[in-house]
């Protein structure tokens, strides 16, 4: 297996998440074992579906939200994974 780091972006995601009322984006990083980089998006895509940082009520999701892969590289598998966590949030539009 080759490890990737793969750098994502979020967009047009429920506000209520940070207890805003606009939409909002993030940045946020995964790393994950894979064998090509197809592969690792699928997985990275699962763990941010499986992240409860991102959950919220059926009613309060928003139609258009978009997750977009930034870059997908294959690193050394020595490479740190940390934080393999967390987001950076912003408002949209700002």
């Amino acid at each position: 297996m080759t490890l990737y780091r793969c750098l994502i972006k979020g967009e047009n995601f429920p506000g209520v998440l940070l207890g805003e009322p606009e939409s909002i984006g993030f940045y946020t990083t995964r790393f994950v074992e894979a064998v090509n980089a197809e592969e690792a998006e699928l997985l990275a895509l699962e763990l941010l579906r499986n992240d409860k940082t991102l959950t919220v009520a059926p009613e309060a999701r928003t139609k258009n939200a978009r997750i977009h892969f930034e870059q997908i590289e294959e690193v050394p598998t020595d490479t740190e994974r940390k934080p393999n966590a967390g987001f950076t949030f912003y408002i949209m539009g700002s």
